[in-house]
């Protein structure tokens, strides 16, 4: 079975898998190098997803006790260890899935696996009294390949912990490519590999729950909208918000989701930019469709507070169809949030956002702009949940 390769797109990966006592057969001489696994021992342990010493932030599928799917970006799942390193077993259904492994806090590295099964071995050595905390954090999204987590193998003399608990505030991110931070790794020249460019951790929803001590999950897919996607079609013809809204895998309809595992205090919802891309549709249609959407998320999430905003791509001169795109779905969600709050519903906003154009290469928003998204948005998002 192959092991993970490790993408040294970071100048200092060789020196942080050092650092984080990775062994240096992890960080081969090519990105795309991976090494083969020796098989499992007689004297190994096999732990299943489903142990409550693993924690998971974010959604999954389950399949029995040996799998948990991952489609949606941003999912987190956490542990820590003692002793000699366990080995985490994943499978991609493509090339193109890529994750963030932090141990102990450490700058993160990137690791991608290759279609398949795989295994990533852990730091080994002295721990601290807290042991080892890991975290591998998914980097990217649905249409890029679906990771599944098959848990750990545990050799002779591991001591698996129970990690600290996760925040107990909860925020949730229902949006599309922008949400799932897509492209935001770019810096000239420009890369092409998008497994490396998309990083969801470094979005601006991720972002925001680090600031206001919340666990975040993100409910986002590129290219889709609340009544169609970026090629104009509609929910007959492709997954859209309102469908996806009720999944654990975005494209899987019986991957169904069950809402009470997970209540958000917040949810923050960033749609339109790909139902308009192919042309203006019917304003009454498109304010139905927002207005319907709130509806189904206050039969599973009737506390939280909501915060509508829009999308950071679209220019602000009116003198632009983008920029006429802007004022139409402003109006639409302003007549959304009217609406709910005249029926009773004080916990619903909206909140403009400026436009941060990405490169003259790619229209989504980089890194540094996902901060200043996340700092517009954490004034509204605290007012209208009382944080």
């Amino acid at each position: 079975m192959p092991s993970f390769s490790v993408s040294r797109i970071l100048p200092l990966s060789v020196a942080l898998c050092c650092a984080a006592g990775l062994p240096l057969s992890a960080v081969p001489s090519r990105p795309e190098a991976a090494a083969t696994t020796p098989a499992m021992s007689i004297d190994s342990t096999a732990v299943s997803p489903r142990d409550p010493r693993i924690q998971y932030m974010g959604r999954l599928a389950f399949a029995g006790d040996a799998e948990a799917k991952m489609g949606f970006p941003g999912v987190t799942i956490r542990f820590a260890y003692r002793g000699p390193a366990p080995t985490i077993l994943l499978g991609a259904s493509s090339a193109f899935c890529g994750f963030n492994l932090s141990v102990n806090g450490w700058q993160p590295v990137v690791v991608r696996p290759p279609e398949g099964r795989s295994e990533l071995p852990l730091p080994s050595g002295p721990a601290p009294k807290g042991g080892w905390v890991v975290e591998l954090v998914r980097r990217n999204e649905n249409w890029q390949g679906v990771a599944t987590f098959h848990g750990l193998r545990l050799p002779a003399g591991c001591e698996l912990l129970a990690p600290l608990p996760l925040p107990k505030r909860k925020l949730m991110f229902i949006g599309d490519s922008i949400t799932c931070g897509e492209a935001i790794d770019r810096v000239p020249p420009e890369l092409d590999n998008t497994s490396r460019m998309a990083d969801a951790p470094r979005a601006y929803g991720m972002l925001l729950g680090r600031e206001l001590g919340a666990q975040v999950h993100l409910v986002s897919c590129g290219g889709r909208g609340v009544m169609r996607n970026w090629k104009g079609e509609g929910s007959d013809r492709d997954v859209t918000a309102p469908q996806f809204f009720q999944r654990a895998l975005p494209d899987e309809p019986e991957a169904k989701w069950d809402h009470a595992s997970y209540m958000p205090d917040a949810i923050v919802i960033a749609l339109g930019q790909n139902d308009l891309s192919s042309g203006f549709v019917d304003e009454t249609a498109f304010t139905a469709a927002f207005a319907s959407f709130l509806a189904d998320i206050r039969k599973v999430h009737p506390r939280a507070a909501v915060l509508f905003t829009e999308s950071p791509m679209r220019s602000e001169d009116p003198a632009t169809e983008d920029g006429r795109k802007r004022e139409f779905q402003r109006r639409c969600l302003r007549t959304v949030v009217e609406a709910a709050r005249k029926a009773g519903d004080k916990r619903v906003a909206f909140a403009p956002l400026h436009q941060y154009p990405g490169t003259p290469t790619n229209a989504h928003p980089v890194a540094f702009q996902h901060e200043q998204i996340a700092a517009e948005l954490i004034g509204p998002l605290r007012s209208l949940v009382g944080w």
